[in-house]
């Protein structure tokens, strides 16, 4: 098991899932919670983790959980939150509603960022900047931006030190997001 003791993991929960109508993260896939595969990976990776959630039954997972310091302001916001409350300097950031991500797509990420603010997936040309590692350099830029209503993760790029990580080897599967019933199905 390679445990990467530097970095420290956020595991983002706290979206509206307007898409789904119900909380993505705790709806059963194969028999457990959505986030409960992507928590299996992530611990391969480090004994540090934190949910970003604004739901207090994510507590039932048994990792500190923290509630967006600024409400319902999207993934940035959740980003934020988890970097201010992490004692890491690089952070892998995931989201829950990845259920099939696998631990060598998180191994390459966590390898791969040494030197960089962001180290983000790229999969046949598309940019997956919730499965990334995030240093703490980007708080300031991130919370100007959260401040400023530029919520988009990608309009922080050009301010900060980003690798794009060409993740070709690795199956779809990894980066396929479960965001309404017919992917669940």
């Amino acid at each position: 098991m390679a445990v990467f003791h530097q970095v420290g993991v956020i595991l983002l929960a706290g979206g509206k899932s307007s898409r789904m109508g119900q909380d993505k993260g705790l709806m059963n896939l194969d028999n457990k919670p959505m986030i409960s595969h992507v928590l299996e990976q992530a611990q391969k990776i480090s004994d540090h983790i934190l949910l970003v959630a604004n739901d207090d039954a994510y507590s039932q997972f048994g990792y500190p959980v923290f509630k967006d310091d600024y409400h319902e302001l999207g993934p940035m916001a959740g980003i934020y939150t988890g970097l201010r409350n992490s004692g890491y300097e690089y952070n892998l950031v995931l989201s829950c509603d990845i259920p099939f991500i696998h631990q060598g797509v998180l191994e390459f990420l966590v390898e791969s960022c040494q030197g960089n603010d962001i180290t983000v997936a790229e999969f046949q040309g598309k940019l997956h900047p919730l499965t990334a590692v995030y240093r703490k350099s980007c708080l300031d830029v991130l919370k100007k931006n959260i401040e400023q209503h530029k919520l988009k993760l990608v309009s922080v790029f050009d301010e900060l030190k980003v690798r794009c990580v060409d993740m070709a080897d690795f199956s779809p599967e990894n980066f396929r997001n479960i965001n309404s019933l017919d992917d669940l199905k």
